[in-house]
C-alpha cells in the first residue's frame, strides 16, 4: 500500500502544481494570501492563532507563486522517494504536511472528499511504513506492533469510506427529492449528470432503465454489507477488497473522479493477506514465512508504543466521533438523540483542521438535471460569443473525453456553482466567479490555461454575462444524424451583463 500511497500523492500534487498560480496565487482566482491576510486580522486582533485555524507551511514560508510552487516540487520528489522505497518514513511525514498545507490554502478549489481522504490515509501511512532507509521490493519486513495497529486503523478507514457512502444514500433518502434511491432511479441519471462524464458515460446512459434500476443493488452490497465482511478473518477481507476495486474499477471506466478510484483500490491492498496472494507474485517478491522472523525485544516495541500509543488513542476518539455524529445528523438518525458531550464536540472541532479524520458520503444526493453555466461576451450588447472553459460540458460537439486522474478544479467548481442555478454573492463560488469575469474583461493572460475557446483572442470584450442552459445526452438517433453528444435547452439568466467601471478596452 505504502507505495501505492506514494503514487497517488504524487499525482494529486502534481496535478494542483499544473493549476495552483491560477486558482490560489498571487494572481489567481482566489489567492491564499488574502486567506491568510483575513485570518490574521481576524483571529489576531481576538488574541487567537490562525495557524492553529488554518494549519499550513505557508505561514513560515508565505505565500508567494515561488513558495506554492516549490513546495508542489518538494511534494512531487518526495512521493518518488515513497514510491522507489526510500526514506519512506520521513518523506511520509513531509508529504503529509505538504498536502495538509495545500489543502488548506487551497479554499473551494482543494473543498473535495478524496483531498480529504488522502490526508487520512497518507498520516496512516506513517505509522504502516518501514523505517528502514532503504525498503527492497522483495522480502517485505515483518510488520511491527505498530505497524499492525496502523493496520487495523486503514482496514476501518477503508470499512468507513464505503458503509457511509452507502448509509448517507439511505438516511438523506427523500429529503429533499425522494426519487433518486428510494424508488431506485438515481442511475438513470447519474452517467448524464457527473460533474466531468466521458464518452463510455454516454453509452451506458442509454442501457435500458431495468438495468440502471438493477444495478444499484450490487453497489448498496458492496456498500453496506461487505464492509462488515473485515471483522470475519483473513478471507472475509478478501472477499471486501475484492468487491470494494470492483466498484472503484466500474466508477473509473465510466467518469472522471480524480485520484479518489486509485486511493480506494490503494487503501484495499492492507486488507489482502500476504498468504492470499498468487504464489507466483508470493515467490517474486520472495515473502518469508513470520514464523522465521525474530521478534523485536518488549524494549523495543515500548519505546515505539510510547510515541505512536497516544495518537492511536486519538484516532480512536476522533472516529468514534464521526461515527456517532454521523449517525445523528443525518435526516433519518439512527440514534435520535446526541451521544457525544459538549466538550467531546469542542475538541473535535479544534482538531477538525489538521484533517486526522472525517465522515465521508460520497454521491449522498444525485442531481436530476445538467445545469450548464455558459459565459458569453460582447463588445456591443448585441452580438454575443461564447466562451469555451477546458474540461467543462459547453461545445455540444465534443466528445466527453477521459481526464482523471487529473483534476481540472475550475470544471469541477462550474458544476457545482450551476446547481444554485442564480449567482449568488454570498455563495462559496461567488468569489471565484467574480475574479474569473474582471479577468477576462481586462484579457488577463493569467487565465488563458482555463479557456479552451476564446472568442477574443486580440481585445477583451467590454461586456460578459453568464446564461444558463439545460444539457442532454443526444439519442443515437440525434447523434447519428448530427454528430453531437449534447443537446441544450435554454434555462434563463445565471449573471447578467457586467463590465468594469472604466473599461480600458472602451472605444
Amino acid at each position: 500500500m505504502i507505495r501505492a500511497l506514494g503514487l497517488v500523492y504524487f499525482i494529486a500534487i502534481t496535478s494542483w502544481w499544473t493549476q495552483v498560480g491560477m486558482l490560489v496565487g498571487k494572481d489567481g482566482l482566489s489567492p491564499a494570501s488574502e486567506l491568510h491576510a483575513i485570518l490574521k486580522d481576524r483571529l489576531g486582533a481576538a488574541g487567537e492563532s490562525p495557524f492553529l485555524a488554518l494549519p499550513n507551511a505557508f505561514w513560515i514560508f508565505g505565500t508567494s507563486d515561488f513558495a506554492l510552487q516549490f513546495l508542489c516540487f518538494i511534494g512531487a520528489i518526495l512521493s518518488l522517494f515513497v514510491i522507489v522505497g526510500r526514506f519512506s518514513g520521513p518523506a511520509l511525514i513531509l508529504l503529509w504536511i505538504i498536502y495538509l498545507s495545500l489543502v488548506n490554502t487551497g479554499g473551494v478549489f482543494m473543498s473535495f472528499q478524496w483531498d480529504i481522504l488522502l490526508l487520512e490515509a497518507g498520516f496512516l501511512g506513517i505509522f504502516l511504513t518501514s523505517w528502514k532507509l532503504h525498503s527492497t521490493w522483495s522480502n517485505p519486513p515483518r510488520l511491527s506492533l505498530v505497524n499492525r495497529i496502523a493496520l487495523v486503523f486503514s482496514w476501518f478507514l477503508i470499512a468507513k469510506l464505503m458503509f457511509f457512502s452507502g448509509w448517507v444514500k439511505l438516511a438523506w433518502a427523500g429529503d429533499a427529492t425522494p426519487e433518486w434511491w428510494p424508488e431506485h432511479t438515481a442511475m438513470t441519471f447519474h452517467y448524464m449528470t457527473q460533474p466531468i462524464p466521458t464518452w463510455t458515460a454516454w453509452h451506458a446512459h442509454h442501457w435500458s432503465e431495468g438495468f440502471h434500476k438493477f444495478s444499484i443493488w450490487p453497489m448498496y452490497f458492496i456498500e453496506l454489507i461487505l464492509p462488515f465482511a473485515i471483522v470475519f478473518g483473513r478471507f472475509g477481507r478478501l472477499t471486501a477488497a475484492i468487491g470494494f476495486s470492483l466498484l472503484m474499477v466500474v466508477i473509473l471506466a465510466t467518469g472522471n473522479y480524480t485520484f479518489f478510484n486509485w486511493l480506494t483500490i490503494a487503501l484495499c491492498l492492507p486488507l489482502i493477506h500476504d498468504r492470499l496472494w498468487p504464489k507466483w507474485f508470493r515467490e517474486l517478491l520472495k515473502f518469508t514465512p513470520e514464523g522465521l522472523v525474530p521478534r523485536p525485544v518488549w524494549k523495543q516495541r515500548a519505546i515505539k508504543l510510547s510515541v505512536a500509543g497516544p495518537i492511536f488513542v486519538l484516532l480512536g476518539l476522533l472516529n468514534l466521533h464521526v461515527v456517532l455524529s454521523d449517525f445523528h445528523q443525518a435526516p433519518n438518525p439512527v440514534f435520535k438523540k446526541n451521544l457525544t458531550p459538549g466538550w467531546f464536540d469542542v475538541f473535535r472541532r479544534q482538531m477538525n483542521p489538521f484533517r486526522l479524520v472525517s465522515g465521508y458520503g460520497l454521491f449522498r444526493t444525485m442531481t436530476t438535471e445538467r445545469p450548464e453555466i455558459i459565459l458569453e461576451g460582447s463588445w456591443d450588447g448585441t452580438s454575443w460569443f461564447e466562451y469555451d472553459i477546458a474540461w467543462k460540458v459547453d461545445e455540444l460537439s465534443d466528445r466527453p473525453k477521459f481526464v482523471a486522474p487529473h483534476q481540472p478544479r475550475v470544471a469541477w467548481q462550474f458544476w457545482f456553482a450551476a446547481l444554485e442555478k442564480r449567482f449568488d454573492p454570498r455563495s462559496r463560488y461567488a468569489k471565484w466567479i467574480e475574479s474569473l469575469i474582471v479577468k477576462l474583461l481586462r484579457g488577463d493572460s493569467s487565465v488563458e490555461g482555463l479557456i479552451k475557446h476564446n472568442p477574443f483572442p486580440n481585445n477583451p470584450p467590454r461586456l460578459i454575462r453568464a446564461r444558463l442552459f439545460n444539457y442532454n445526452f443526444t439519442t443515437p438517433e440525434e447523434r447519428a444524424r448530427t454528430g453531437d453528444w449534447w443537446k441544450r435547452v435554454a434555462a434563463g439568466e445565471y449573471l447578467g451583463p457586467v463590465s468594469l467601471p472604466n473599461p480600458k478596452n472602451e472605444s
